[in-house]
């Protein structure tokens, strides 16, 4: 049987699915948030903010790189445990931008679909209906 990861992320969020098959819908293997990186959001030195130092986009822009990272970094662990033999990807356009640019090439070898939607608030069942081309081609 071909397991295949269903990977809906956006920068603030991601759900790793499961699917066992055609018809065996979609089970939760893990929720991933954004690491805290310790730095609270209206933290000020001085008179002078942390966005004087960075625009606000470049901190939002890092952040997203680094957890596109760190998810990235999750389906290469599965890949190399054989615990999928194919993954969907589903982002946003520029988040799935920067989580492509993450890939190792074997894992990326083993992205059969790639949606560009934030699919992230969807329910489990609403996600088998929008994906089933992407899951039983």
């Amino acid at each position: 049987m071909s397991i295949t990861w269903v990977l809906v992320a956006n920068a603030r969020s991601a759900t790793l699915y499961e699917n066992q098959g055609p018809n065996k819908g979609l089970t939760i293997v893990k929720q991933i948030e954004p690491e805290a990186n310790g730095l609270v959001d209206d933290i000020s030195i001085g008179a002078m903010d942390r966005t004087a130092w960075h625009g606000p986009g470049d901190l939002r822009r890092n952040r997203a790189k680094g957890f596109a990272h760190r998810l990235a970094g999750e389906l290469r662990s599965g890949r190399n445990r054989n615990r999928f033999a194919q993954a969907v990807l589903v982002a946003p356009p520029a988040f799935m931008g920067l989580l492509n640019a993450e890939l190792d090439s074997p894992t990326a070898q083993r992205v059969s679909g790639r949606l560009e939607k934030d699919y992230t608030k969807n329910s489990t069942s609403d996600l088998c209906g929008k994906l089933g081309d992407c899951l039983c081609p």
